[in-house]
């Protein structure tokens, strides 16, 4: 008759640990949303870091194009930075110089370019190369 008393007692305890089993898994489902609530608060915080760094890789350089060309009314620079549009990057006369300038903000690399005078005279010989 012992063994018998001794399954009883064993059955029981079984299913005792059964039913705690669930009770922490309720508790610890409870506890969860409270935690991923300021996970996800966490997570819109640092996204907009992440979009602060991406600029910072396309850094634009400046670059300033000077011409001599005293009798032209009009003055562009055309090049493989704008697909050697005649129209699009046009040059200022400074008064005081003579001089044509133009300042366009260019990505690193080599870049080819002619100056465009009063839209249809181009410069003579090869292209001229800017390293940025």
């Amino acid at each position: 008759m012992a063994k018998a008393t001794t399954k009883t007692t064993k059955a029981p305890a079984k299913k005792a640990a059964v039913k705690a089993a669930p009770a922490k898994k309720t508790a610890t489902k409870a506890a969860a949303p409270k935690a991923a609530k300021p996970a996800e608060k966490k997570a819109a915080v640092k996204a907009p870091a992440a979009k602060k760094a991406a600029p910072k890789a396309s850094k634009k350089v400046t670059v300033v194009f000077e011409a001599n060309c005293p009798l032209a009314t009009t003055v562009s620079v055309a090049g493989s930075f704008n697909n050697w549009a005649i129209d699009k990057d046009m040059l200022k006369k400074d008064k005081k110089t003579g001089l044509w300038i133009g300042k366009v903000a260019l990505d690193a690399g080599q870049y080819e370019y002619k100056f465009v005078c009063d839209g249809q005279y181009w410069d003579e010989g090869d292209n001229k190369i800017k390293n940025v």
